[in-house]
């Protein structure tokens, strides 16, 4: 079992699948574009920093760390406050998708 957990794989796969744009993010985040390179590269970062790329992209990295682990770890969340977050998520998902939806349609009906 490995006893590390490689946050720059983690941000460099979420960076990837996203099309995340360093420009961009460093301009949520108020830093340079040289700081969002030397996060990608270090192993671990401070959960302080950490939250603050969950705000500026609204993704859960530490679900990302915490799904990483042994299902067999305890944890002080239940099973069921997972699922009612999960459902919160994806019905604000479907709303707006919903709102992208309409005004595609608004779009092409013009």
């Amino acid at each position: 079992m490995e006893n590390t957990l490689n946050m720059s794989k983690i941000l460099l796969e979420y960076f990837t699948k996203n099309r995340t744009r360093k420009a961009a993010l460093a301009r949520k985040l108020q830093k340079d574009t040289s700081f969002i390179t030397r996060i990608q590269k270090r192993n671990s970062l401070q959960t302080q920093l950490l939250l603050e790329l969950c705000h500026a992209l609204q993704h859960n990295f530490f679900q990302d760390l915490a799904a990483s682990l042994p299902s067999s770890y305890s944890s002080s969340v239940s099973e069921s406050d997972i699922k009612d977050n999960t459902i919160t998520q994806l019905q604000e998902e479907i709303k707006i998708l919903k709102a992208e939806k309409e005004v595609l349609l608004q779009v092409l009906r013009k």
